[in-house]
């Protein structure tokens, strides 16, 4: 297989399962996939029965009806050396005496076979086949890569199976308990766990498009290796999106107080503050930083605090093409203020109430990002007993956009 239907493959499996598909139809795009990529007749997905005997067909693509259902698969001797581990190439299926059903084989249309197992968590569930019409040895590099692709599609059941689970919970706690907060925190540990579990193969395509980029694959002409960056950058930026919803529900379950202790926003800013000016440097545009040395301290999380200075400057910085990003603090009665004013685009006035909503992105600029940025920093700052506001545009210079938020010097927290 060239190196240009890999990327095609990666690519498109890292779109679906970026979709809103269901978890069934992930597991037949991938199944699909690997058929067309192996240039293949056919490709099916068996699971094991509970007694280890025998194995169903879950997913099947290019097989007819009566192929599928022409009676159990048992464990044979080809079937139990691809549980062990080991992908098994069958060169002609009709003749092969490890092929159960040799002569059905052959009215198919099948000629060879290739067994991968399937793993979940370092334990073999089942495996995906492969079926040509032509005799096709398959090489040791074909293998590897069909087998990864086959692992990916062991993550989706996963996700099945979570996503059944986690209904079954819900549907209870409305039955049992009708508590709406518990409701919420089911649906939160359901985005942390299904966000987490896309990571991983998300993570292996990203890998695979690395090894391709760096060349130990076969060389790559000039398009397809522009075609292979912009997609190893789209993967980046899902990545960032899966890692913004694993925030979400830490924040919502109270695991920042955890890390709540005396703070200082001076040294949280002054580890930023190389960055900041960095980009904008890069944007031609100004950065300053303006907050007295001895403000006071706050009980807050500072890897927390700093996400929502770096949030607010890295927006401040992409929606501005001239002038400056400045960010200012100071002590305000019982609070400390911190403002990020910019000289950008601004913000339209029916928009402003939406800027907080998780996925919102402003009409008036394209910009890459995954639209949680500034919801996640609103419930940053309200986890610690502040609020958080905009306005646009910025009062002092009649243009751009100033975000504020207000923390209290001394917040108790129950521990």
């Amino acid at each position: 297989m060239k190196v240009g239907q890999r990327y095609k493959v990666l690519y498109d499996i890292a779109q679906k399962l970026n979709s809103d598909l269901a978890p069934d139809e992930v597991l037949q795009t991938i199944v699909e996939a690997l058929c067309n990529a192996a240039g293949a007749k056919g490709c099916s997905l068996m699971l094991l029965t509970p007694d280890q005997k025998q194995l169903m067909h879950t997913i099947a693509y290019g097989l007819s009806d009566w192929y599928v259902r022409k009676g159990p698969v048992r464990v044979d001797a080809a079937i139990e050396q691809a549980l062990g581990g080991e992908p098994v190439a069958i060169l002609d299926a009709a003749s092969d005496s490890r092929v159960q059903y040799r002569e059905q084989a052959k009215m198919e249309g099948v000629v060879s076979m290739l067994s991968l197992p399937l793993m979940r968590r370092g334990k073999v569930i089942g495996i995906v086949r492969i079926y040509t019409s032509e005799r096709r040895r398959f090489s040791a590099q074909e293998m590897d890569f069909f087998g990864a692709l086959a692992n990916l599609g062991a993550v989706a059941l996963e996700r099945a199976e979570l996503h059944e689970s986690v209904d079954k919970d819900l549907a209870t706690c409305r039955i049992e308990r009708s508590n709406l907060e518990e409701e919420k925190n089911q649906f939160l540990r359901f985005i942390g766990i299904a966000a987490h579990d896309l990571k991983a193969p998300l993570a292996a395509i990203q890998s695979f498009l690395s090894v391709m980029l760096g060349g130990f694959v076969g060389e790559l002409n000039e398009k397809q290796k522009h075609m292979m960056e912009r997609s190893s950058q789209r993967i980046t930026e899902l990545l960032k999106l899966i890692s913004d919803l694993l925030d979400i529900p830490r924040i919502e379950m109270d695991q920042l107080v955890q890390e709540m202790k005396e703070t200082s926003l001076v040294q949280i800013v002054d580890c930023f503050a190389e960055e900041g000016s960095s980009l904008a440097k890069q944007r031609g545009i100004e950065f300053s930083v303006d907050m007295p040395p001895d403000l006071p301290p706050i009980n807050g999380s500072p890897p927390r605090l700093q996400q929502v200075i770096a949030n607010l400057v890295n927006n401040a910085i992409s929606y501005t093409t001239e002038g400056e990003v400045v960010i200012r603090a100071r002590e305000a009665g019982g609070e400390i203020l911190v403002e990020v004013a910019d000289t950008g685009c601004g913000i339209a006035p029916d928009e402003l109430p939406r800027v907080f909503e998780d996925f919102f992105r402003a009409s008036n600029v394209e910009t890459s990002g995954t639209g949680l940025g500034l919801s996640i920093s609103k419930r940053i700052v309200e986890a610690h007993g502040g609020r958080i506001w905009v306005e646009s545009p910025c009062p002092e210079t009649g243009k751009g956009t100033k975000f504020c938020f207000a923390l209290p010097k001394r917040l108790q927290v129950d521990r």
